[in-house]
């Protein structure tokens, strides 16, 4: 099991976020922390090495993105967001 640290961005991001929807994601985040390089998709170039984890929630799409440090077994949710400019705001947060 990893440990699981999320970023300023991340936590900010999810508090905004419905009751149900960020149980969801809790949910999600255990999963991720038994088994991070399944539990998401890798993306290609400029965003590789960072992992999309994708939940429906009333007919939109979520998505987690998250780096895995494996030595030390610790996950880092970059960034938590609805699908809609989702990979642009990553790029943005990634080019900081």
């Amino acid at each position: 099991m990893h440990e699981v640290l999320l970023t300023n961005t991340a936590n900010k991001s999810q508090k905004n976020l419905d009751k149900p929807l960020r149980q969801k994601i809790l949910e999600s985040i255990d999963q991720i922390a038994k088994n991070p390089e399944q539990s998401g998709e890798k993306l290609v170039s400029p965003l590789t090495d960072i992992y999309s984890h994708h939940i429906k929630y009333k007919g939109k799409e979520v998505r987690i993105a998250y780096t895995i440090e494996t030595e030390n077994k610790v996950v880092y949710v970059l960034l938590i967001a609805f699908h809609e400019n989702f990979y642009k705001k990553l790029k943005t947060l990634i080019d900081k």
